[in-house]
Order: C-alpha cells, then structure tokens, then sequence
C-alpha cells in the first residue's frame, strides 16, 4: 500500500452494504472495491438522490507488480453528505458494451445523512 491510498481514506466513514450508513452534513462516506477492468468489468453506481449524497472524488490504485495481465485495481469512491436525507447508492459490476447487462456482482449502500 502506498501512503497516497491510505491519505484516502482518512477522515471519512467507510460504507457498509445492507445497513443504514449514518454519516455528518459535510462528512464524507467511502466505497473501496476491487475491479478487474482488462477483462472488462467495472463497478458502475447510481445515487437515488445526489442533492443528498454526491460523488466528490474517485481513486484507482494499481499494487500489481509490472507486467501482471489480469490484475485487479482498487477502487475508491468518496460521497459527500450535502443535506439532510436519506439514499442508496446502487453498485453493479459488469461488462459496460453488453447490450443487456449481466451483473456479476452488487452491493446497495444505504446512506443517512445527520
């Protein structure tokens, strides 16, 4: 890990999926998955309500050694709580050029803000 990561998680709350997140007006959540995009899927969100929570950076982390197909990437989304209110944001991981997707995997992170 490197100390850019870890200054990226620093004074925020860090989301679980299934329960009720409470966070601060003005505090920030955070979402950490990993994600293979080389072979072609990616996390793709949605917030309910971004005049509650919206997206204020995203990080990706590359720790694989050099020359390593297939690796996995660390993925940081970090949310703002903007006003009082309750949302979900809505993760899927999947292949973003299938005409249909099939997610292989999802998480909903439920968010009330304070």
């Amino acid at each position: 890990m490197n100390q850019e990561y870890e200054n990226s998680k620093l004074n925020t709350t860090i989301l679980s999926d299934n329960f009720i997140n409470l966070i601060s007006l003005g505090e920030y959540a955070l979402v950490e998955l990993s994600e293979s995009p080389s072979t072609g899927y990616c996390w793709y969100y949605t917030v309910s309500d971004t005049s509650i929570l919206d997206l204020e950076e995203k990080k990706i982390f590359d720790f694989n050694k050099p020359n390593i197909i297939g690796g996995s990437l660390q993925v940081i989304w970090r949310f703002k709580g903007l006003k009082y209110g309750e949302c979900k944001i809505h993760f899927t991981y999947y292949k973003s050029w299938k005409r249909e997707p099939f997610f292989l995997d999802e998480y909903t992170y439920i968010v009330k803000v304070e």
